[in-house]
């Protein structure tokens, strides 16, 4: 985690253990789809992992003043989800082995791991860049770059450096 997103997180924590409803409201919203996206993978079933997700807030809240390392909090959250997810899969199957499908389930919750932090990096990028970030690479309509230079604001021909120079950016961030 890069010293901006751990200062925004142990701003948000501090505010956390002083009671501030906000804070942890905007906590929980800037890991939820890390902690869903690996209770989803590990349980299959939306209600299981809807359970799993709530344990797992419950048991940050309760712990929160617990936590040494505020850069270990996405590590923090992946373990314990995938621990309440466990726990969740044997109280359903009894004592059928999990191991079967770890490789997968490991390659996922990697995945899932490096979307996380491209969205914090992509986040730290000015507005400019992560608007033609989005349109050149996660926008479905797949916009001409025509498209894109009305809704950017910048002439055709200055597309593809302006891209150059973001993607170096985002470089620097995720180190």
């Amino acid at each position: 985690m890069k010293v901006v997103e751990s200062r925004i997180d142990n701003e948000l924590i501090d505010r956390c253990l002083r009671g501030d409803q906000t804070a942890w409201q905007a906590l929980v919203i800037r890991y939820e789809r890390l902690v869903y996206s690996v209770a989803l993978t590990l349980c299959r079933e939306a209600d299981d992992a809807s359970d799993v997700f709530q344990q797992v807030w419950m048991e940050l809240y309760q712990r929160l003043s617990d936590l040494r390392r505020v850069e270990a909090l996405p590590a923090w959250l992946i373990t314990v989800t995938r621990r309440h997810a466990s726990k969740m899969i044997r109280s359903r199957t009894a004592s059928e082995p999990l191991d079967d499908d770890l490789p997968d389930v490991r390659q996922q919750l990697s995945h899932i791991e490096r979307e996380h932090a491209l969205e914090r990096a992509l986040e730290q990028l000015p507005h400019r860049c992560r608007m033609l970030i989005d349109l050149l690479y996660f926008n479905t309509e797949e916009p001409s770059y025509s498209e894109i230079a009305e809704k950017v604001g910048m002439p055709v021909a200055s597309i593809g450096p302006t891209r150059g120079r973001c993607l170096e950016k985002l470089r620097k961030i995720l180190g």
